[in-house]
């Protein structure tokens, strides 16, 4: 358990920017897994990648979700 705990709260930043393809942060505000300042801090690390916020925790999908992932797949057709 200790193993798999750490695994999850590692550093993780060289798999974070390992690739710049395009990519959008979905972040729940209240989210008690990923704090506001470390979304912002991915966002501003890595390239091509887009922060948008719900009013959630971390793992539900309300109401604009969908139009969230529309619209970022919509900005990539150029």
């Amino acid at each position: 358990m200790v193993t798999s705990v750490g695994r999850v709260n590692g550093d993780h930043w060289a798999d974070r920017l390992a690739t710049d393809c395009p990519a959008l942060l979905i972040h729940g505000t209240r989210s008690d897994t990923l704090t506001e300042a470390h979304a912002k801090e991915l966002v501003s690390r890595r390239p091509h990648t887009s922060l948008a916020q719900l009013p959630t925790g971390h793992t539900a999908a309300p109401d604009g979700f969908a139009a969230m992932v529309s619209a970022f797949l919509d900005s990539l057709k150029g």
